[in-house]
């Protein structure tokens, strides 16, 4: 999937140079929900299991309208989460709060607006998001100094709604949902410990756009 990233993120420098409807810059306010997880772990030691729980937090992107219906966009967001850590060894179950984890979801969407013209405007889109996953580094108990995490890349499906507010500003309410299992491989530092985890996303927006 990386290789699909580095596309996009090529044609959407050369976007400005070619002929566009128009182009949109966006701010929004993000809430981001663990729909599914499943984890496959190294047995006879002790087992490490990270637990994301809901979140939050701000995103802002550019979209670029190649005709009244089609359109790339392109997504950076920065969102935090509080997570947990459950250690499970041979004769004990404990768990451990981790605080709030750091998550950079950066993604490139293809776009398809239902309607041409109007005060609403639904849209379907399908693209790829890279996550950057920031590292928790703390003591863990069990000798764990730390959490590395592999920076997962995935499939990511889209829709929202667009609200015309004149001939400038638009409001836009969306959800993306990662449909196929976006793995990483966590290591646990100081420990030999790892662990396979597939997350599955749900991201929910609201945002203001401005029109070039």
């Amino acid at each position: 999937m990386k290789p699909l990233l580095v596309a996009a993120g090529v044609c959407a420098l050369a976007l400005p140079a070619m002929a566009q409807k128009r182009v949109d810059l966006f701010f929004d306010v993000e809430g981001v929900r663990r729909t599914g997880m499943t984890s496959g772990f190294t047995p006879g030691i002790t087992r490490f299991e990270p637990q994301f729980q809901s979140g939050g937090g701000v995103g802002a992107g550019v979209n670029w309208f190649l005709s009244d219906r089609v359109s790339l966009e392109t997504k950076v967001a920065g969102l935090g989460t509080k997570a947990r850590l459950r250690v499970i060894g041979s004769d004990f179950v404990g768990t451990a709060d981790l605080g709030w984890a750091q998550i950079y979801p950066i993604s490139a969407v293809i776009q398809w607006h239902c309607l041409e013209h109007g005060f609403v405007r639904p849209y379907v889109g399908a693209g790829a998001v890279h996550t950057i996953m920031k590292n928790i580094n703390r003591k863990l108990g069990a000798g764990a100094t730390g959490i590395h995490f592999k920076d997962p890349t995935g499939a990511v499906v889209d829709a929202g709604l667009e609200f015309s507010l004149g001939k400038r500003w638009n409001l836009v309410a969306d959800g993306r949902y990662v449909p196929i299992e976006t793995k990483t491989r966590t290591t646990f530092l100081g420990t030999t410990s790892t662990v396979n985890l597939s997350v599955r996303p749900a991201i929910v927006s609201f945002g203001l756009g401005y029109r070039f």
